[in-house]
């Protein structure tokens, strides 16, 4: 990962006494830096620097909902979620979040969209891990016209589900990702309005 250690937000915070990197990794890096806390103590926190990403909710022009499905080593499961990835780093510089959404959109499930909007930018757990997620709506998506192969380490299947089918899920607890959750929630809330 290319990020400078002083580039990093929780880094470069007075609050921070002195960091110490444990692990530098492709997409993540992992510190124990000790804090002053608001209370004047000190302690020290384990922080994760991972890499900014992207989380799209597909709609198609029948008002579905577009989630791909894939294993997750972490939870040894295989589970529904948005389309989602990481912003590239390109030549040095992060990409546009955007060009990145679109381009995952794409890659997980061979859709495009020409109506995009930024709906939030949002932390999982920001307590230990500072990776921000782009959410955005692509609406009246469809089949692209030029596919994208999904990266090499990836197997994604994608699945279109109805607003009552989504419900159906949630209530289930079949959705367990929570940008997945967040994004779906958002979706059932604006076809309610």
């Amino acid at each position: 990962m290319k990020d400078k250690i002083e580039s990093i937000s929780f880094n470069k915070n007075n609050e921070t006494l002195s960091v110490n990197q444990i692990y530098d990794g492709a997409i993540l890096k992992l510190y124990q830096n000790e804090i002053r806390l608001p209370n004047g103590q000190k302690a020290k926190r384990e922080l994760i620097h991972h890499l900014p990403a992207v989380g799209i909710l597909a709609e198609t022009k029948d008002k579905e909902v577009i989630l791909v499905k894939q294993y997750r080593p972490a939870i040894a499961y295989e589970i529904y979620e948005v389309p989602a990835g990481i912003i590239d780093q390109v030549e040095g510089q992060l990409e546009d979040p955007l060009i990145a959404a679109k381009r995952e959109l794409n890659e997980e499930t061979g859709y495009a969209s020409e109506d995009w909007q930024f709906t939030s930018k949002f932390y999982i757990s920001p307590g230990y891990i500072d990776e921000a997620i782009y959410l955005f709506f692509a609406q009246s998506v469809e089949e692209a016209k030029e596919k994208l192969d999904q990266d090499e380490n990836e197997e994604v299947s994608h699945y279109l589900f109805t607003a009552q089918q989504i419900k159906d899920m949630i209530s289930k607890g079949e959705i367990i990702d929570l940008k997945t959750l967040y994004a779906l929630t958002l979706w059932l809330n604006s076809l309610e309005a």
